[in-house]
């Protein structure tokens, strides 16, 4: 009898892991293209940049921020182009809305100027510097960006002020 027990419960064990057999397949084809992915080699090395002296620091940019003829598409839709030809010249202390419908370029003209892309054609320049010229870390700390849906952290609103620049002065805060 308990042979019997043995070899049905046996059977139905192996029957039900034959039925994950396809989802196992498919979590190992996903799992390939994640890392595919991640181990794809950026354009834009930050870690580079830093061990290179020809980088300049942006510690003493002034702002005035300038898009000469940007064109731009995106890696994954190399067809189409979000930017076309835009030219824009922002001086410091100037303040600039980004207005347009959904699609249109706004959160692309915030990547483009933080470098998480760099133009297909054109050239961004802040105080007359192309912005390839300047160390990736250097720059980034120099500019704030509040994302279109904003997540407040789970702390304090010193810590959460603090997140951009941990060694900043009670004056800085303030």
């Amino acid at each position: 009898m308990m042979t019997i027990f043995v070899v049905l419960f046996g059977a139905s064990q192996a029957g039900t892991a034959m039925s994950l057999g396809p989802d196992i397949g498919k979590a190992g084809t996903a799992a390939e293209n994640i890392f595919r992915i991640i181990e794809y080699p950026s354009k834009i090395n930050a870690i580079e940049q830093d061990k290179k002296p020809e980088f300049m620091s942006a510690d003493n940019i002034k702002g005035v921020i300038e898009f000469k003829d940007v064109w731009f598409r995106y890696p994954t839709r190399k067809e189409d182009f979000v930017l076309r030809g835009l030219n824009v010249k922002i001086n410091p202390n100037e303040s600039v809305a980004l207005v347009g419908e959904s699609g249109c370029g706004k959160s692309t003209f915030v990547s483009l100027l933080m470098r998480f892309y760099d133009v297909d054609f054109g050239e961004i320049l802040i105080d007359g510097v192309n912005i390839k010229r300047y160390n990736l870390h250097s720059l980034r700390k120099k500019i704030s960006l509040v994302m279109q849906e904003p997540s407040i952290f789970n702390y304090s609103i010193l810590e959460n002020l603090l997140y951009g620049k941990l060694d900043a002065k009670n004056s800085e805060v303030k």
